[in-house]
């Protein structure tokens, strides 16, 4: 343990640290521009004005603007004299003096260029740029990826294991079908040259690559998925938000480390990529570990997280640090509950938040409808009740049967299906009382269409959970206030905030960067969400009916084949 001088010396050198770092001058970013091959073209050196963000969840974007006579030559190679349909890159290195640290550089490909010449003004040319992580979503996830497009047996592509293999195995899986299977097929992808023909055969050529996984000690949360041919990002994005994984899409340039430090340092050094490339890297951000230290622990996760989903809400809803969450009351019993993250924003006047931004959501409505169609029982015993009626008319009648009365029965077809029990309501008492009488009535969430079944209970519990007052929050805080991004923090880190003495837990979103000619800002980093999530009990029985689809598909049942 420390003595109160040496803990004082130690506070003394920490405060000066931080210091020297806040005031420090923020260097100039290092921007380059580099062609179709993504070989260097040419440096950026006084842009009038640029910002890049990453996104967690989503394609983050950038925007250069290059002014005057000054860019004139960078202009003419942008504009001019490089072709519409050949790609143009761009990478920016946030510290200068760290051209190689790929893991904190922003990559992406031009979307578009606007060049703008206006009589008594300097021309001024501006780039957007869309993040690298864009290639997951033009990254299909085939039926039978080792098949041809035109054989696709069996129907659905199948996947399911811990969150960051299962989602790192498909796309690497479906990159192989294009760049090596179909790379050739029914011409070679580059047919005018030949000497690209079997480039790709390697996956250290590929232009975008997976960052390689070892699967035993994978302790991400156990997902399943399916697909046919939609894109990764649809199909993957919901399950990673699920186990708190994030895809990070890296710009990895010749002379750079070793991205695949997985196999250890000798073999990452033989392993590394032979040209430039996109490496797409799921990681487990979530903050849950466990017992075990395996993939095991995965799985506990899964079924943990989805007890808690189903009962915890719904019985021991019990919210103890008052940040508005349920405590993972399952979850912390089997060890894998969230842990405290060590990076905290204290609610005072220094080494907190910039920006708090509290959105309190009032109640929508007081009463929840559902429904349109009966119960199938109810509609077959309303038929056959008429139908019965019909046909014994005659003989009530006649006390015969009659020629002329056979078939009677089929004037009835329906005529009163959906009429009873065809709309189910339910009332909330707590948020009735505690709105007060001018509260918004009703609110009618679509679902099944049925009333008076098990899916009208789930519906209307999601229509509740549409229509409840709830809090939500949003931080935004600079970087060395008191933590470092791209040493302490970085995109998909999880952060605490204080607010009145209640911490506030969440994944850091978005990592915003900008400048002008004069000089770099900033960045600024954002976490939590101002947005409605998925009621947890839905989370539940998704969870349940996405592991029964999957096993009953793996059994040969449903349209596999």
């Amino acid at each position: 343990m420390l003595s109160a001088t040496e803990f004082a010396q130690m506070e003394h050198h920490l405060f000066d640290r931080r210091h020297a770092y806040l005031t420090r001058k923020i260097p100039k970013p290092l921007i380059r521009v580099w062609d179709k091959n993504h070989k260097f073209l040419a440096r950026i050196e006084i842009p009038e004005s640029w910002d890049c963000e990453e996104l967690a969840h989503d394609d983050g974007m950038s925007h250069i603007e290059i002014v005057g006579k000054d860019n004139d030559w960078l202009r003419e190679i942008i504009v001019f004299k490089t072709r519409p349909a050949e790609d143009l890159h761009v990478t920016i290195d946030p510290d200068p003096e760290k051209p190689t640290d790929f893991k904190n550089r922003w990559g992406g490909k031009v979307d578009t260029i606007e060049d703008v010449e206006e009589r008594g003004k300097p021309t001024r040319t501006t780039l957007n740029v869309v993040s690298n992580r864009k290639h997951l979503e033009h990254i299909y996830l085939a039926a039978m990826p080792l098949l041809p497009e035109a054989v696709q047996i069996p129907k659905m592509f199948l996947w399911g294991g811990s969150c960051v293999t299962a989602c790192a195995t498909a796309t690497m899986i479906n990159l192989a079908r294009i760049y090596t299977l179909n790379g050739w097929s029914p011409i070679p992808r580059r047919v005018f040259s030949p000497q690209t023909w079997l480039e790709n055969i390697s996956p250290l050529n590929w232009p975008v690559q997976v960052m390689p996984v070892n699967p035993v000690f994978d302790q991400s949360r156990w997902v399943t998925f399916g697909a046919r041919w939609k894109d990764a990002k649809t199909i993957l994005t919901p399950v990673m938000k699920d186990a708190g994984v994030i895809c990070h899409a890296y710009t990895w340039l010749p002379g750079d480390p070793a991205p695949y430090t997985v196999f250890g340092p000798d073999l990452a050094e033989k392993l590394k990529p032979t040209r430039a490339c996109v490496i797409l890297s799921f990681e487990d951000q979530s903050g849950v570990g466990g017992p075990t230290g395996t993939a095991i622990d995965g799985l506990l996760n899964l079924f943990a997280a989805t007890a808690d989903d189903l009962i915890t809400e719904s019985l021991i809803n019990v919210d103890s640090d008052g940040d508005g969450v349920t405590d993972p009351f399952i979850r912390k019993i089997l060890g894998v509950a969230p842990k405290r993250p060590p990076f905290v924003y204290r609610d005072v006047g220094y080494g907190g938040a910039e920006k708090r931004t509290m959105v309190i959501h009032k109640s929508r409505a007081l009463r929840i409808l559902t429904g349109g169609k009966s119960p199938q029982w109810v509609n077959m015993a309303i038929t056959f009740a008429i139908r019965y009626g019909i046909s014994q008319l005659a003989n009530v009648i006649l006390g015969t049967q009659a020629t002329g009365t056979e078939g009677l029965d089929n004037l009835y077809q329906g005529q009163l299906d959906d009429t009873l029990l065809a709309f189910i309501a339910f009332v909330d008492p707590r948020r009735t009382d505690e709105v007060g009488p001018y509260g918004f009535n009703e609110y009618f969430e679509v679902g099944s269409g049925s009333a008076f079944t098990i899916s009208s209970v789930m519906t209307l519990r999601e229509g509740w959970w549409k229509t409840r007052p709830y809090t939500s929050f949003k931080f935004d805080v600079g970087d060395g206030s008191p933590y470092v991004l791209g040493e302490d923090v970085r995109l998909g880190s999880r952060c605490s905030a204080e607010r009145r003495h209640v911490l506030y837990t969440d994944q850091i979103m978005a990592v915003k960067r900008g400048g002008t000619r004069k000089g770099s800002n900033r960045p600024t980093l954002s976490f939590g969400d101002d947005s409605r999530e998925e009621d947890p009990l839905a989370q539940g029985f998704s969870a349940i009916a996405n592991i029964a689809n999957f096993a009953a598909l793996l059994a040969g049942s449903g349209d596999m084949f």
